[in-house]
């Protein structure tokens, strides 16, 4: 039996281009992010960029809309503000990101922006003033947009020396202030938000899911070069894979289903099987076989990533899904949702086993420490004349989520870190809105950027600070 580490890292996540702004200041350069336009009402996969097309992406670069990630909630201009309201939860750890763009503007740069690097390292030197360990991911969602416009993303091999560059600069310039690095924000993702993790236009590629998997096997070989780079650079940094976890249940007990959820569920595992264990496996090439996928790789890349795999595991948590053999296939974006299950107003269902049930799996699969990068929900919050919020759901659902990984550390799981999504209320991911709060601290911004930026404490703002002044034994304190 496992108990929490008495170090455990207790924490939240953001992104900067959620969260920072301040998009052109400094010498930043534009990212695929700061195109990502408020259309109410769009579908969240519209907004976030899935399956790309020319014409949608010139409308959305040139279009007259409003971008709210190019404003995000000022946390370029207010982060000692934000990391003290942290320090005053007593969170021990905080995940975020360094913006591709404002360290080179264009990707392609022969150096570094030093205006950009300066930020960073200003923001790590305060939140280790605060005693607030970074974990740092050096791409989540934002690479330049001239890596898409001159060379076509991910697809092109290029990008690997880019991204290669780019990671051993910042790697070399934090490395005395964070060790904790995750390479790519969920690299399995390349289906579901496949613009935003690859920077590739479905209407230039003759074979559109090949070309996808081509630009994951040249993110594959990127995160390994980094990898190794960070290793020889300073042995004790920790060089992680992130996942979101889409690992699904069969919607029934009929063996069709059974079936499907093992194929579906084991092509999701063929991410960390590469970078953790350090090879493709042989049902991914009988996959990529069967539906005449062919990726190029060379012997030299083949033995980069076998010498050079991940020290953690990091998993994204927010829902579950089944699925059904009459309706889905093994695309991973066709899901059932399970009927016994609540969903939030955006359709996301919870479900606290599900994360006991996948760091398990990921545990017993891999043997490697782990952490839990992202776990949270969206809700509508209404501040009360006394300026707080009452927020009783987000309680609940954290708590119970907080139970399910005690349980999997319990039976031995090896996790030393949890990260809410997210510790203050940012520009939501999927649908650019600012209403969608996943925060403990309310931030007084609109839809629209309208709003004081004043900070107002929810109830899971004392909760929370319960749970870390604990290490996760008072879940119960606040009613």
């Amino acid at each position: 039996m496992r108990n929490i580490r008495h170090d455990f890292l207790w924490g939240g996540a953001i992104a900067a281009n959620q969260a920072e702004g301040a998009y052109l200041k400094d010498g930043r350069g534009l990212s695929t992010a700061d195109i990502q336009p408020f259309v109410p009402g769009a579908k969240p996969t519209d907004l976030h960029f899935n399956d790309m097309d020319s014409e949608t992406f010139k409308r959305y670069k040139n279009g007259e809309y409003y971008y709210p990630k190019r404003q995000g909630v000022h946390f370029y201009e207010r982060y000692k503000e934000y990391i003290d309201v942290l320090a005053e939860m007593h969170v021990k750890t905080l995940r975020l990101s360094i913006s591709w763009s404002r360290v080179f503007p264009n990707g392609d740069d022969a150096v570094p922006n030093e205006q950009g690097l300066v930020f960073y390292e200003q923001l790590f030197e305060y939140m280790k003033k605060k005693k607030i360990e970074p974990i740092v991911t050096i791409f989540h969602y934002e690479m330049p947009l001239n890596l898409v416009e001159q060379y076509g993303g991910w697809n092109n091999p290029k990008l690997i020396d880019f991204f290669e560059n780019y990671g051993q600069t910042v790697l070399r310039r934090y490395e005395n202030y964070v060790k904790y690095w995750i390479i790519i924000n969920q690299i399995n993702l390349v289906h579901k938000e496949a613009f935003a993790s690859l920077g590739i236009l479905k209407d230039q590629m003759e074979n559109y899911e090949q070309a996808k998997f081509q630009a994951l096997h040249h993110q594959f070989v990127a995160s390994a070069k980094v990898t190794e780079f960070g290793h020889n650079l300073n042995p004790t940094l920790q060089m992680g894979v992130m996942l979101a976890d889409t690992l699904t249940a069969p919607y029934s007990c009929d063996p069709a289903d059974v079936e499907l959820n093992f194929r579906r569920n084991r092509m999701q595992y063929f991410y960390s099987d590469v970078l953790i264990r350090g090879e493709y496996p042989e049902y991914a090439l009988t996959y990529f076989e069967d539906q005449n996928i062919r990726i190029n790789m060379t012997e030299d890349e083949k033995n980069l990533l076998r010498n050079n795999t991940a020290d953690f595991l990091a998993v994204s948590y927010y829902w579950s899904n089944t699925v059904k053999a009459s309706e889905n296939s093994m695309d991973p974006n066709t899901t059932v949702k399970n009927p016994h299950l609540k969903v939030n107003r955006w359709g996301w269902s919870i479900n606290a086993s599900g994360l006991y049930l996948c760091m398990s799996k990921y545990w017993d699969r891999y043997r490697v420490p782990m952490m839990i990068a992202e776990n949270g929900i969206g809700f509508k919050d209404e501040l009360t004349t006394d300026n707080g919020v009452r927020d009783d759901y987000r309680i609940e659902y954290h708590r119970d989520h907080i139970l399910a990984m005690k349980e999997a550390i319990r039976e031995g799981a090896d996790i030393f870190a949890y990260c809410s999504w997210a510790p203050f209320d940012i520009i939501s991911a999927g649908t650019a809105e600012m209403s969608k709060r996943y925060g403990f601290i309310y931030v007084d911004y609109d839809d629209v950027g309208n709003g004081s930026g004043r900070f107002h404490y929810k109830d899971s703002f004392y909760w929370y600070k319960q749970v870390i002044d604990s290490n996760g034994e008072d879940v119960y304190g606040h009613n």
